[in-house]
């Protein structure tokens, strides 16, 4: 009986074989589009747009025309052509070849294949009334929506349902479906594929995972590490820190002339012919409230008690500190002089039509509420030298507070090394600073250098106007919403970061090349510093190991078969990738592919029909 099958077996297999190879004809009476020869030209070699339009029906089949459109797969589906023609010329290179008996089986097996890029492709996504956006998207991402799995298989249906067995006219009916081609050509397009496939996997075979190696990149994985850090951000010691008398300012100016009249000729626009020094207040209201009636309430509350107060004869300075949502609060609401063109349109006419010294009624915009005070109107060369004197102040403090930055941490990193905690570092430093501020070193217009010590140590004022435990009334020296040392929102403390692995992020906000978890993995007990402090987009950071915690041996037993398997698959992407690279690299600018079967907006109406159910 056995034998018998297997003899039967033999001949349907022959059968099916002597199907497919025989050469149908395309069908006849399909209507003539207008539309260019090759879709994609590679070194001279043409991609059809016939092989196109398969490979794009190939992957979005099963879904309705809608939510296929909602998908940006045209760029992809082309660059998958490029990386199926790039893999089947080094296919021929190598002698690497499908027979016959392999592609019936696939095709009788309805495993139909299409090829998608490894990297990330840049596409063109419409955000609607004509707007777009470019994004990098990853087409296995997109797998799970389009019903595809890892190996890019579609699977077809071939089979008589009746009988369970391959049946010619089921598969004639879901190619000419599918690729509007002959079952011919559809024959032609899988041999592609599978060539493209088998170098795939002769891409990944080579690839070997030792468990030593494989360990090593588990214990990286796996172990974590936790510190403790301080931050020394560049906008504390600008606002309290540097030194910003005339005399400092100048002194810097004649060092870095060159620079300074670059910057300022980039500038002088924004201030001349005319500029006028303002201030402000804002009562945010906020785009993202459910409740914005309860929200412009809210603000045009906050904005009648900055009335009422200023009314009443308080300074404007004062009140914007004591009230304003802006982050000029902290400088009494200061905006510098605005010239025409930096401000949102309604701000700008207020500040254009106040009267010097005098305030604005209640002015509207995107942001919320406003009152504004013009303290100084400026033409001219008043204008030009405001503007060149805050270009100055602005370029100093970016130079000054980077190096008093860099110099507090090193500072710390240096007393931390000689045996005090970070606690103990900082306390010192910041004892310092309130003593020099407290001292004030002869400068009177040094920010953050008042000679009253409560100025120093003041609490931060409650946005109510209350400070803690004040009932609203200052105390001497104290001046309502002033930037001080304990109230600085990036005043220095000392952090402590969560469990991280060399991968993480301990420290956000790292500069570009710095990875505080490969400092952090380099230290060997907790206590250890690095060499060096940490450089930031703000500023720097000095960090300390608190605790280093290795991947166990019991762990590894536990995850070895699964951990071993995902290592390896990783392995092999990587290798894949390179191998595509490598061969992408030897065409240069040898690559064209027709707008039409790039851009999304291009897409024939047939492409993506309603294949549901079908």
């Amino acid at each position: 009986m056995n034998k018998l099958t297997s003899i039967l077996g033999g001949f349907a297999v022959i059968a099916v074989a002597i199907v497919f190879i025989i050469n149908f004809r395309p069908n006849a009476n399909q209507p003539v589009v207008d539309r260019p020869s090759c879709a994609i030209e590679v070194r001279g070699n043409c991609i059809t747009p016939l092989h196109y339009d398969t490979a794009y029906r190939l992957a979005v089949w099963g879904l309705d025309s809608e939510r296929a459109r909602q998908i940006p797969l045209r760029r992809i589906v082309a660059e998958g052509l490029i990386e199926r023609w790039l893999l089947n010329e080094d296919a021929k290179r190598l002698g690497i070849t499908v027979s016959d008996d392999d592609l019936n089986a696939e095709l009788a097996a309805g495993r139909a294949r299409l090829s998608m890029p490894l990297e990330a492709v840049e596409v063109t996504i419409s955000q609607g009334k004509g707007k777009t956006v470019q994004q990098k998207v990853q087409a296995d991402d997109l797998f799970p929506y389009l019903r595809l799995d890892q190996d890019m298989i579609r699977p077809l249906d071939v089979k008589n349902r009746q009988t369970g067995k391959f049946d010619l006219k089921t598969y004639e009916k879901q190619v000419r479906m599918i690729g509007k081609m002959s079952p011919q050509d559809f024959r032609d397009f899988q041999k592609e594929e599978l060539v493209a496939a088998r170098m795939r996997d002769l891409v990944r075979s080579r690839v070997q995972v030792g468990e030593d190696e494989a360990f090593t990149r588990y214990a990286q994985d796996k172990s974590t590490a936790t510190i403790g850090f301080i931050r020394l951000d560049k906008r504390f010691y600008a606002d309290l820190v540097a030194d910003t008398s005339k005399k400092a300012i100048d002194a810097w100016v004649a060092l870095n002339k060159e620079e300074e009249e670059r910057v300022w000729n980039s500038r002088k626009p924004q201030y001349t012919p005319e500029c006028r020094v303002a201030r402000h207040i804002l009562a945010k209201v906020s785009a993202e409230a459910a409740d914005q009636e309860a929200e412009k309430a809210k603000a045009q509350k906050k904005i009648d008690e900055a009335k009422a107060r200023l009314e009443k004869g308080e300074d404007f300075a004062a009140v914007a500190r004591d009230l304003s949502e802006d982050g000029s609060a902290a400088v009494g609401g200061e905006l510098g002089c605005v010239g025409k063109g930096k401000m949102v349109k309604p701000f700008e006419e207020a500040v254009f039509k106040a009267e010097e010294g005098k305030i604005s009624d209640v002015v509207e915009t995107q942001f919320g509420l406003h009152l504004v005070k013009v303290d100084k109107i400026a033409k001219d060369a008043d204008a030009e030298a405001l503007g060149r004197a805050e270009v100055d102040k602005e370029l100093y403090l970016s130079h000054e507070s980077e190096r008093l930055a860099a110099e507090a941490a090193k500072a710390i990193l240096a007393a931390v090394r000689g045996g005090k905690t970070l606690d103990q570092a900082l306390e010192a430093h910041m004892t310092e600073l309130k003593a020099k501020a407290t001292a004030g070193d002869g400068k009177d217009d040094k920010k953050g250098a008042k000679k009253d010590e409560k100025k120093a140590d003041a609490k931060p004022a409650a946005k109510d106007g209350k400070g803690e435990g004040d009932k609203g009334e200052k105390k001497d020296g104290e001046d309502a919403g002033a930037l001080t040392f304990d109230n600085h929102p990036q005043r220095p403390v000392v952090e402590a970061s969560m469990p991280f692995n060399n991968t993480g992020t301990p420290i956000l906000g790292a500069a570009p090349g710095t990875n505080p978890a490969a400092i952090a993995f380099k230290l060997e007990k907790p206590g250890d510093v690095p060499d060096d402090i940490v450089p930031l987009f703000s500023g720097y950071a000095v960090m300390q190991l608190k605790e280093k915690k290795p991947a166990s041996k019991e762990e590894w037993e536990k995850d070895r078969v699964a951990f071993l398997a995902s290592y390896r698959a990783q392995k092999e992407r990587d290798a894949l990738s390179a191998y595509i690279a490598r061969l992408k690299s030897t065409l240069g600018t040898e690559i064209q592919i027709h707008p039409e079967f790039r851009n999304e907006s291009a897409r024939p109406a047939d492409e993506a029909g309603d294949t549901e159910g079908l």
